[in-house]
């Protein structure tokens, strides 16, 4: 019996078809990436395993997000504000701050985002304020970027970033982050542990710049906005000089310890096993919406019975 050329060829490539298929998938094909960021993964898991991953993985959202509110019309502000300066040339007066603020405040709401009482609201429009009339023209003339994304694929996740404003101060080109909040109290355990996960967040955006540019930045500026109400402007710039040695090599170390979190998160996902916290303050329980039943917050609760 003569064979068909062609039938024969159609057979050969479906049996390499069915050979090839039946290689496992983890074999053949590449693994998609997970993208991690500093700010909310790392930090969140860091602070708690258990509250990340019930946010994160399991669908729950915040009951009372009044900080997510506050930060986000800070940060949403003085980008349209940069815009504005960029626009005319000079810093918004009193009466555009109040417009500006209650426009993105309509904006939110109709994202679901609100603020929890006037209270709140008074404070952050205030704070805007204190920050236009305190660093004014020459902060705003100095920026160069604002929102600046970074991205860096490493081998098993894609990293991520947004520096909030890239600047420039003389020939120094500076990055800064915005907190809402005043400065965390380095007297104590809590406090330096919270300020010290900042720093770990401007190591991020460090690397993730020299990743971009081949340079690390002059130095990284976190903003601490809510001590401008107190008229305290020593404490407002927590500074990281990225030109020593000894901050470089505290870069690189912590993106090797980046890359283990991003281990343990996702074995946790794997296992929906998320485990409670070694150490975490009285307060972060108190306003956590899963400390009904978490042994962490009842061991509190049972201290101060005791």
């Amino acid at each position: 019996m003569v064979k068909d050329p062609g039938i024969e060829k159609l057979l050969n490539g479906f049996s390499k078809f069915v050979k090839k298929r039946e290689i496992p998938l983890t074999q053949k094909e590449k693994r998609i990436k997970n993208r991690y960021t500093i700010t909310g993964d790392i930090i969140s898991y860091s602070i708690c395993p258990r509250q990340y991953g019930f946010y994160k993985f399991l669908g729950y959202a915040p009951s009372n997000p009044t900080q997510e509110w506050y930060g986000s019309i800070i940060h949403r502000f003085l980008k349209r504000a940069h815009m504005s300066f960029l626009r005319t040339g000079r810093v918004v007066n009193d009466e555009e701050i109040e417009r500006i603020f209650y426009l993105i405040e309509k904006s939110m709401e109709a994202e679901g985002i609100r603020a929890t009482n006037e209270r709140v609201k008074r404070r952050a429009l205030e704070v805007l304020n204190k920050f236009c009339l305190i660093e004014g023209e020459s902060f705003f003339r100095s920026v160069i970027e604002a929102e600046l994304r970074l991205i860096k694929e490493l081998d098993n996740f894609i990293l991520y970033g947004i520096i909030d404003v890239l600047r420039t101060e003389g020939e120094k080109v500076e990055i800064w982050d915005y907190k809402g909040m005043e400065r965390p109290d380095e007297t104590n355990f809590y406090g330096r542990e919270k300020l010290n996960r900042y720093k770990k967040q401007m190591y991020v955006y460090g690397f993730l710049f020299k990743e971009r540019t081949g340079t690390f930045p002059d130095k990284a500026v976190l903003y601490f906005m809510n001590e401008l109400l107190k008229g305290n402007l020593e404490k407002t710039r927590f500074i990281i000089d990225f030109r020593k040695e000894e901050i470089q090599n505290e870069v690189e170390n912590f993106i090797e310890e980046f890359k283990r979190i991003v281990e343990e998160i996702e074995e946790s996902q794997k296992t929906n096993n998320w485990r409670l916290p070694e150490n975490i303050d009285k307060n972060t329980c108190k306003q956590c919406d899963f400390r009904g039943d978490c042994p962490k917050f009842l061991s509190f609760k049972k201290e101060q019975v005791i």
